[in-house]
């Protein structure tokens, strides 16, 4: 009957040939998740002038919503329906176009190998599978192999492959089933097993996930070799796999190379998603979409059919459906998929698959699959670009690590975290860095003991211990590089350079003395500044007398003197050189061009030294000095009032301990006598902080702690010199990369930027070296006090003489005069203490006296004394010209003579 209406179809459609066809709607079900297979179907149906109409499902398991949607499909008169679904639901989908006798198209791995006429299926037979991949196997010579599928996924393609595990087969086969959401301890067993061979049979969901588990169990190495079922394995990105050295095998279905219809597909599909991808990234089941619209327009353009709507209830059945499903299975094309032939069943058939492999270099075509033949054409694989560090790419390593600040801490979350997650800090970080240059995965794990040999048990201790068994990988911290540590393991080269240094409380600040404005100069300057002025003033004194202008006549009424003046005498001279320090000058003026010169060199210099000491003098009055007990080490055991000690174990007490000083083999001895050694760091902070105590510590931690505890400072100089860097087991064949990877991090600067982070930025950083706003310096009476001393020093001293001066003249009044020195001296303290009046008379004798002429005779000495004291104290005035110093000695003799005439 079938063959009768197929003839019908025929030959209407040769009677019609002449008519152009309009295709009608393809429909499709998808879940609702599947955005890139209904985007492949509209995408194709467009190609081909179809009308798409998808139908969404919206979970698993759903039979009724699925029957719902079929016959939704059929009213609207679809002339096939691509099933994207797969699974058990193919079953209902199947079962309802078997009735409808509507062409279902199928897009799935078919587990059920049903033999139904009324479905295409065109993903490849499992039959197709078996045979390509027993020819890989023969090909690579496998003695044994494990077979790893996911729970829930049957075997068909594959189980042809479990018959070469017979005991007449030289061949052993091992099934693996993953299971749950967590694949690392199935792996973590088919590693122990010895097995290094597997065939991994999986859905492309699952990929992703299986490779990166393997990996992180260590089965990505160079002796492991996989051949992956799913023809998407190239459809992901392998780069992290690449350099690992593991051998991973897989087919692809699609030829890039020579097929443009692919490009134009894959255009077509990113202009309606709004993707960049390329062609090999699109899975297979959105090229197989393409196919199954493609074979659909094949068969009715050949045919052309006429659609019909279709009703469930009434129980219709298309009339075309079976002369198109018989056409598309004896009928063959090729898609985008390669060659397109079915056998009476519906299963695709001479499917070509390209064979790739992995390599450093990329994804390389090893041969291809034809015609149920494996055909091997390897081309010579390039060498990868950074083939030298294929060693550690891919591979998972185990890091010890320890939780000392700023090196390592445990992250402050309010959520529980997990895995490396928990842990952050600049070694963190370093080895996160390391990572991404060679390309490998690490595992943390916590350690606080860094690890020494221990004497009695001759055995070594903690991270040192670990890696000699081979417990772990690396070992990144604050670990020192010492002679003891490198007799059991070996360092990469050294990340940080630091040394023992001293922490110790900071200081009270210390006001200035109270002669600090003297320590702007030195002891030196101060007696030179002393000896030059005595200098300079003998040498005024010498070039005052041998210029002539400086000889002047005291009296200039008199045209001829008969004596002249010089004003450079000792005290003259010291004055003048003194005011002009004090910036102040004087009444004495040089005359004479020498001694002008002089003068203006040593107002130059005087200036000089002036500004130089004001300039200085505010430093000196506003800083306040730290006063430290000790600055070395020596000063430290010799002070008897401070503890000091470090932590109990670790390199810095055995720097003390094998030290060939003296002084610290006294120190350490100290040290373990009054106990004052601490189990670590933070303990020796805090005590440090808190009481008079220095802690020895290295100087990076020692940077750390300041930055963070404002009342903490390193005093003195570093103790030794040494270095930290990353463990591992001796002879590692991993230190060269290490190393390398290490030397262009410093390069980069990349090293000193996680120092900034860690240590001046992140957890409190920055806290003590931020410039804090203050209010202008002031400066107190602390700061001004030796000033104000000097100037009541020189107060008093100025009283004294002044004292002295008037006792004197005192005493030689009542000499004079024939008087008593109390009664001269009440009379001379009465005048001063009235503080009024400029006029002073002169003294007289009693009025005892004996006679008129010895009155006459001491008032006419008076008289003639004041007048030459009147004229040489006038003499003494040199501010001004010749003709002002003659004009005061005529006022003041005139005034003197005037006086006498009044008195007489």
């Amino acid at each position: 009957m079938s063959a009768r209406v197929l003839c019908m179809v025929v030959l209407l459609g040769c009677a019609v040939s002449e008519r152009e066809y309009t295709p009608g709607i393809i429909g499709g079900i998808f879940y609702e998740e599947a955005e890139s297979l209904k985007t492949a179907l509209t995408v194709s149906a467009r190609m081909y002038n179809f009308t798409a109409s998808i139908k969404e499902v919206s979970g698993r398991g759903n039979i009724l919503e699925l029957n719902s949607l079929i016959c939704e499909l059929a009213e609207e008169g679809v002339i096939g329906i691509i099933d994207g679904v797969g699974g058990r639901a193919s079953e209902n989908i199947q079962a309802v176009c078997d009735t409808l006798e509507m062409p279902l198209i199928s897009i799935q791995n078919s587990d059920l190998d049903t033999k139904n006429w009324s479905i295409i299926n065109m993903f490849p037979s499992p039959d197709v599978f078996n045979m390509a991949l027993q020819s890989i196997i023969l090909q690579k010579d496998w003695n044994n192999f494990t077979i790893i599928y996911v729970k829930g996924h049957t075997l068909t393609k594959v189980h042809e492959l479990m018959k070469m595990g017979k005991p007449t087969e030289k061949n052993t086969v091992v099934l693996r089933e993953l299971s749950g959401d967590d694949y690392r301890d199935v792996l973590t067993n088919a590693k122990l097993s010895g097995f290094t061979n597997f065939i991994v049979d999986c859905p492309t969901v699952h990929l992703e996930q299986i490779l990166r588990h393997a990996q992180q169990v260590g089965l990505m190495a160079d002796e492991h070799s996989y051949i992956f079922v799913s023809p998407d394995l190239f459809t992901i990105d392998l780069t992290r796999y690449r350099y690992g050295g593991v051998n991973m095998t897989g087919f692809r279905l699609t030829d890039l190379k020579r097929d443009q219809r692919l490009w134009e597909f894959t255009d077509l599909y990113n202009n309606e998603t709004g993707d960049m991808l390329e062609s090999a990234a699109l899975e297979t089941k959105v090229v197989l979409v393409h196919d199954a619209v493609k074979t659909l327009y094949s068969a009715l353009s050949k045919l052309q059919v006429q659609p019909a709507s279709l009703s469930c209830e009434n129980y219709d059945a298309w009339m075309y459906g079976s002369s198109v499903m018989n056409f598309i299975k004896t009928s063959s094309i090729v898609g985008l998929s390669g060659p397109l032939t079915y056998d009476g069943f519906g299963q695709r058939i001479n499917v070509n698959f390209e064979v790739l492999e992995l390599t450093p270099a990329g994804n390389q075509s090893m041969g291809e699959w034809k015609k149920n033949t494996l055909v091997i054409q390897r081309p010579p694989v390039p060498q990868a670009e950074i083939a030298e560090e294929t060693i550690m790419r891919n591979k998972t390593f185990k890091v010890l690590i320890a939780t000392t600040p700023p090196y390592g801490f445990v992250k402050e979350s309010l959520q529980k975290l997990e895995g490396n997650d928990r842990y952050e800090g600049f070694t963190i970080d370093l080895i996160d860095k390391i990572a991404d240059i060679l390309g490998f995965s690490y595992e943390f794990e916590t350690e606080k003991d860094y690890g020494s040999w221990d004497s009695k048990t001759k055995k070594w201790n903690g991270m040192v211990l670990k890696l000699r068994e081979e417990k772990a990988d690396f070992a990144i911290c604050d670990f020192t590089i010492s002679a003891e540590r490198q007799r059991g393991i070996d360092f990469s080269t050294p990340f940080m350079t630091l040394g023992i240094g001293i922490l110790y409380k900071q200081p009270s600040k210390q006001p200035p003395e109270m002669f600090s404005f003297m320590a702007v100069f030195s002891q030196e300057v101060w007696y030179y500044m002393l000896f030059v002025q005595l200098g300079l003033g003998v040498v005024m004194i010498f070039v005052g007398r041998i210029s002539h202008k400086e000889w002047q006549n005291p009296v200039p009424c008199v045209e001829q003197p008969e004596e002249l003046t010089n004003q450079f005498s000792f005290a003259n001279s010291i004055w003048l050189i003194i005011g002009s320090v004090m910036q102040q000058g004087s009444e004495i003026a040089p005359i004479a061009l020498a001694p002008r010169i002089i003068t203006s060199v040593w107002w130059f210099f005087t200036m000089v030294m002036v500004a130089s000491y004001v300039g200085t003098l505010v430093a000196f009055l506003t800083v306040e000095k730290n006063v430290l007990p000790f600055q070395t080490v020596e000063e430290l055991y010799e002070h008897k009032g401070i503890a000091f000690g470090t932590k109990k174990k670790g390199t810095t007490i055995n720097f003390f301990k094998e030290s060939t000083n003296p002084i610290y083999k006294k120190m350490y001895e100290k040290m373990k006598a009054k106990d004052w050694l601490v189990d670590d760091n933070d303990d020796g902070v805090e005590i440090a902080e808190n009481s008079t105590y220095a802690f020895f510590m290295e100087s990076t931690s020692i940077e750390y702690t300041t930055e963070r505890h404002c009342d903490l400072l390193q005093v003195g100089d570093l103790l030794d010199s040494k270095s930290y860097g990353i463990g591992m087991i001796k002879g590692s064949p991993y230190k060269k990369y290490i190393d390398d990877a290490l030397l262009k991090l410093k390069e980069s600067g990349d090293i000193q930027k996680l120092k900034d982070i860690w240590w001046k930025e992140k957890r409190g950083g920055g806290k003590c070296g931020e410039k804090r706003d203050e209010e202008n310096k002031q400066l107190g009476l602390k700061h001004m006090l030796g000033a104000f001393v000097v100037l009541g020093v020189g107060l008093l001293i100025g009283l004294v003489i002044s004292t002295l001066d008037m006792l004197w003249g005192v005493f030689k009044r009542s000499v004079k005069y024939n008087t008593t020195f109390k009664y001269e001296l009440i009379e001379e303290l009465k005048f001063a203490v009235m503080f009024s009046g400029d006029i002073k008379p002169v003294k007289r004798p009693s009025k005892t006296s004996s006679s008129a002429e010895a009155l006459a005779e001491s008032e006419a000495k008076d008289d003639i004394t004041s007048l030459k004291s009147i004229g040489s104290g006038r003499s003494t005035d040199t501010h001004r010209t010749h003709h002002s110093h003659s004009s005061k000695h005529s006022s003041g003799l005139s005034v003197a003579f005037a006086r006498r005439r009044e008195y007489t």
